[in-house]
């Protein structure tokens, strides 16, 4: 949670203020505390961050996709199945497997480039160090 706790700090200090200076700069505070705590100061963070997101996308497009085909697939088949067919559902599913490993490869290392700019820049952004320290596998039980 970021916005509301700010927006009633921002609130609180505003029953106290004396002139629109003191708006502007408890605004401003608010601003700043609601951009930190969003992380969007963090523009490399953030295009990391995007990328994970679109492997998430791929990955969640090619497990809708094999479990429609693997659905398709059941009405077709049948006891007199051949060799041939069974042989291209296999390898199709040979193939979908490969293809989530490479998710999981990209993934795991678009996650471990992450890593150290957390690392740096949670000693600046105390909002990055929870993240941090799981990425990082600080304090988790494994």
């Amino acid at each position: 949670m970021v916005l509301e706790p700010n927006w009633h700090v921002m609130h609180n200090r505003l029953q106290t203020t004396k002139s629109i200076d003191e708006v502007i700069q408890h605004h401003d505070f608010f601003l700043d505390q609601c951009l930190r705590g969003c992380l969007l100061l963090l523009p490399e963070f953030l295009k990391k961050v995007e990328r994970l997101k679109s492997l998430c996308l791929q990955y969640a497009s090619a497990t809708q996709w094999l479990i429609s085909s693997l659905l398709s697939e059941k009405p077709r088949q049948s006891k007199s199945r051949g060799p041939c067919q069974a042989l291209t559902i296999s390898s199709g599913i040979t193939n979908f497997a490969d293809a989530i490993l490479k998710f999981e490869r990209e993934f795991d290392a678009e996650l471990q480039n992450l890593a150290p700019l957390l690392s740096s820049s949670s000693q600046a952004d105390p909002y990055l160090t929870p993240l941090a320290q799981w990425i990082l596998g600080i304090g988790n039980d494994q």
